[in-house]
This record gives C-alpha cells, sequence and structure tokens, in this order.
C-alpha cells in the first residue's frame, strides 16, 4: 500500500492549500487499491511537496500559486510507475 504525504510550510495560507491538496489527490487517486492513504505533513521548511512513499515526486514554490491538480497528476505517474 502506498502513503501520500502533503508537506508543507506551516501558515494559515498553505494549511489551506495543502487541505485542497489532499482533498483532491484522496478524490482523484483514493479509491485506488494501492493507496493507503493520504496524510498532511506541516513543515519548518518553505516547501509545497507532494511524496509517495517517502520520495518527493512533485514540489512547487509556496509563494507563488499552487495548482493542485498538478500534484494529482504527479501521484497519478508515480502509482503508475509503482504498479
Amino acid at each position: 500500500m502506498a502513503e501520500i504525504a502533503i508537506e508543507y510550510a506551516a501558515g494559515n495560507r498553505l494549511r489551506s492549500e495543502a487541505e485542497t491538496a489532499r482533498r483532491l489527490i484522496d478524490a482523484y487517486v483514493g479509491d485506488r487499491a494501492e493507496v493507503d492513504r493520504v496524510t498532511l505533513s506541516p513543515s519548518t521548511e518553505p516547501v509545497f511537496c507532494v511524496s509517495v512513499e517517502g520520495d518527493r515526486i512533485w514540489c512547487t514554490d509556496p509563494r507563488e500559486w499552487i495548482d493542485a491538480m498538478d500534484a494529482v497528476s504527479a501521484v497519478r505517474r508515480r502509482l503508475t510507475e509503482l504498479r
């Protein structure tokens, strides 16, 4: 089973962005048998990244607009590779 983690710089705006990304990832890939769960991890680092099984697969500049659908696409690609 794959665990998907969203790591984000702690702060109110990014918490909301991380929640949006979690909901979208869960909606688009959460029902796949290989997905165990989608978690949120606040960080002291200035990051916004998505990891699958501990490997960062997608990162974006947290000061910019965050496109959660790009994160969904990255997760889909990685899950396909893991099959």
